[in-house]
């Protein structure tokens, strides 16, 4: 058996660029903006970027204050995550990891985003990723989920629709808002998508 590593389809994509054009986003989310702008998270808590990726949300998070964690299953993203994070100055802790298997304490995070994550995640695993955020976010937090919707064609997505989200999270520790159609952006084009705000149950 020889030496060589074979390298996942995430660490591949993080190493060539590949991510720059088809998942980040060129701008900051407005969302994510609003988000914070509306106060709906506590002033200097602990925040989540689940499937961080290369880190821009959970950069923009922590120059907003906030205490941010991101988590990745790619350690290539993380590599440029801790990069970028370095050269803008900016202390954001992150962590190897599948969202299916958070590495956080119960109870510690006061909101939390994902971006395209859930949606390259099998529906046998959803439930475990939906039990996860549970676990993690404290009673009353939030959770602002986006994913390409059942109208999008985009090639080893699985939908991220009120059906989807209807299942895996409400009346299992969750309400939810309206899920509201909206446009996953990227420099490749635009995915169709749906997106969420979520609250965890107090109990």
């Amino acid at each position: 058996m020889n030496d060589l590593v074979i390298e996942s389809f995430w660490d591949l994509s993080y190493e060539s660029g590949d991510y720059l054009e088809h998942w980040e986003s060129p701008h900051t989310p407005q969302e994510l903006v609003a988000v914070v702008a509306a106060g709906l998270i506590p002033p200097g808590g602990t925040v989540l970027d689940v499937g961080c990726g290369a880190g821009a949300e959970a950069l923009f998070l922590a120059r907003q204050g906030f205490h941010a964690i991101g988590v990745d299953s790619s350690a290539k993203a993380l590599d440029i995550a801790r990069a970028r994070a370095a050269e803008a100055g900016v202390d954001v802790d992150f962590r190897h990891a599948a969202a299916t298997d958070l590495p956080l304490e119960d109870a510690s995070v006061d909101f939390a985003c994902d971006r395209g994550c859930l949606h390259v995640i099998d529906r046998d695993l959803r439930r475990a990723y939906a039990r996860e955020l549970r676990r993690v976010l404290r009673p009353g937090a939030r959770f602002l989920l986006r994913g390409a919707s059942a109208g999008s064609d985009e090639e080893g997505v699985v939908a991220v629709d009120e059906v989807e989200i209807d299942r895996w999270f409400v009346g299992r520790g969750f309400t939810r808002g309206p899920v509201v159609s909206m446009d996953l952006v990227a420099k490749s084009g635009r995915l169709a998508g749906s997106l969420v705000v979520l609250r965890r149950g107090v109990q």
